[in-house]
């Protein structure tokens, strides 16, 4: 019978345990604008930035007076990088929810909170970055950007 060396053993759970956490690991939300509880004057865009190319199913905005219509259709084609132009937000507390499906065909659902103050700063978008971006499909790339509260 052959010995096996206490660091040969070591190196096969190691490598053992690192395949287990990949095969069960999810997609995530990496970043937001507005972020998770973030105070920022109404939105023009909704940007959301997965860790994984995504297939987005579900997005919406909840506020005090309900569900605001900003129009999103699920994105057919996986992306990391979405973003929603927003409708005129009143000032108080908003959550967003979400759905995604990721390359290994999961579902994985989240939410997040924000608050709109009129005085507030404006959201900050890094945009230098998104050239790999999907827009919802009732939206065209310049409507989207239109809107930008930055300059490329």
């Amino acid at each position: 019978m052959k010995k096996v060396s206490i660091w040969q053993m070591f190196a096969t759970l190691v490598l053992a345990l690192g395949i287990q956490s990949a095969a069960f690991a999810h997609t995530h939300l990496s970043m937001s604008s507005p972020q998770a509880d973030e105070t920022v004057s109404s939105p023009s865009v909704l940007m959301l930035t997965f860790g994984d190319d995504v297939r987005l199913v579900r997005v919406s905005v909840t506020g005090a007076s309900g569900e605001l219509d900003i129009g999103f259709t699920p994105v057919a084609d996986a992306q990391a990088r979405f973003h929603m132009p927003m409708p005129f937000m009143a000032a108080g507390q908003y959550v967003v929810n979400w759905t995604a499906i990721g390359a290994d065909g999961h579902s994985v659902s989240n939410e997040f909170g924000f608050t709109v103050d009129p005085n507030a700063p404006a959201a900050v978008m890094n945009h230098g970055e998104m050239d790999d971006h999907a827009h919802d499909a009732a939206h065209s790339h310049d409507e989207a950007h239109s809107q930008d509260a930055h300059s490329h």
